[in-house]
């Protein structure tokens, strides 16, 4: 009787245990199947076993433990996203490398440095920049253990016709460690394109050492004269220091010239923004320099002709000051390039595009070809052999014209055939032209 009973006691037993069993091996599948299947970054839906309550405490835990996990991934991905977008902000290419200096992370400035159609991750550093003096400096550092900085000359490619140019890079390298618990070492690069700081420095040295060249000759000039007017006994009435006088006199008004268009290029290149635009009509503008060289003119025997359609407006938003020695600048070098008399000047005027394009055309001796892309440099003149009492220009005049052109967002370009034809060519964008119907306001500017 009593064997029976607990037969059957055992088997209900069993059988309890066998139901739990099978209702926690269930759930636990039924969460790894969860686990499993739910998409990535996203919040997990996990099965509700609230009549297990073995299950119920581990789900509640298991929720917790997923919603911390998913608030810290998601904190962790905003930091990097943060990082990545203030890192790809910068300009200078800036590489991390692990310790087999392979890229773990590049920015936007390094991408465009460094095109390539494969992608970086994972990617040796070498194949990727193709240069084995940045590999170089790597070495150094993690040699030293230490920053190290160098500088290299690189060929890239400017632009997406293919040109090849040549820039100067000022490369940074040092060790890093990713993490203090883990150990893991690598290096970061740094590569700031300097080329035009340096290409800037150097005009400056030339400016610098050119502008003292072009005032040391006129000053010794005056010296010597003075020097021999400055002997006891000299007689000041003579034919001799007449013309010494008047010879020092044209080398002390080429010094006051060489200043005044040093203090223009100046106020240029410092203050372009401050200039003063208002409208005017760029007739007047060239009549009243044709006005002002009217003795050159006359004693070349040259002609100077405008060309302007008398029922278009020409009027122009801009500095007139500055407007005004772009024109002298321009028909003054035609005319002093030019010794031979009958010279033919016409400046004209057309639109194209919604721009105004302003041609200074003359039929004199012309540039050279091996001296076209050199006349809009500082102190660059064309005719270098001159006598010693012929005064010559600063070299300052095409500069001038140039970056005042550049100050109204607008460009010149010449072209030369000698003996034939010479034409400036500035062209003016929409932007600085008003148009008759177009309101202005009290600066000049459009409304």
């Amino acid at each position: 009787m009593d064997s029976p009973l607990l037969t059957l006691l055992a088997f209900g037993t069993a059988v309890w245990f066998a139901f739990r069993y099978y209702r926690l091996k269930r759930g636990i599948s039924a969460f790894a199947h969860a686990l499993r299947s739910a998409p990535p970054d996203e919040a997990i839906e996990l099965p509700r076993f609230s009549e297990v309550p073995a299950l119920y405490e581990f789900r509640k835990v298991l929720a917790d433990t997923l919603s911390e996990a998913s608030l810290l991934r998601d904190s962790e991905r905003k930091q990097r996203e943060f990082q990545d977008a203030l890192l790809n902000e910068i300009k200078d290419a800036i590489f991390i490398l692990d310790r087999n200096r392979e890229i773990r992370f590049l920015n936007e400035a390094a991408r465009r440095l460094f095109p390539s159609q494969q992608p970086y991750q994972s990617r040796d550093f070498l194949e990727v920049c193709r240069d084995h003096r940045v590999e170089d400096t790597l070495g150094l550092a993690e040699e030293l253990g230490s920053k190290v900085s160098d500088h290299i000359t690189l060929r890239v490619n400017d632009g997406p016709g293919g040109r090849l140019r040549d820039i100067t890079l000022l490369v940074e390298a040092e060790p890093l460690v990713f993490g203090q618990s883990t150990g893991t070492s690598g290096s970061w690069i740094l590569m700031k394109d300097i080329t035009a700081e340096l290409e800037t420095e150097q005009i400056r040295r030339d400016f610098v050492a050119n502008a003292s060249h072009e005032l040391r000759t006129p000053l010794s000039i005056i010296n010597g004269y003075l020097e021999t007017m400055d002997e006891p006994d000299t007689d000041l009435g003579q034919a001799v220091y007449r013309r010494a006088i008047r010879t020092m006199r044209k080398h002390g008004e080429r010094i006051a010239r060489i200043i005044e268009d040093m203090l223009m290029i100046s106020k240029l290149e410092s203050a372009a923004d401050l200039l003063t635009f208002e409208p005017f009509d760029l007739r007047d503008s060239v009549e009243e320099m044709i006005r002002q060289l009217a003795p050159i003119i006359e004693a070349k025997h040259a002609r100077v002709a405008v060309k302007a359609d008398p029922a278009q407006d020409w009027t122009l938003v801009g500095d007139r000051f500055y407007w005004d020695q772009i024109f002298f600048n321009l028909i003054e070098n035609a005319l002093k390039q030019n010794g031979e008399p009958g010279l033919h000047v016409t400046i004209a005027f057309s639109r194209e595009e919604g721009r105004y394009l302003v041609r200074v055309i003359d039929d004199g001796i012309g540039i050279p070809a091996a001296d076209l892309p050199l006349i809009f440099k500082r102190f660059y003149r064309v005719e270098k052999h001159h006598a010693q009492t012929q005064v010559k220009g600063t070299g300052l005049g095409l500069s001038i014209v140039k970056r005042a052109v550049e100050a109204h967002h607008g460009r010149i370009e010449v072209e030369s055939q000698p003996g034939v034809r010479t034409t400036f060519t500035i062209t003016i964008p929409q932007s600085f032209v008003r148009t008759p119907d177009t309101p202005l306001k009290r600066d000049g500017s459009e409304a």
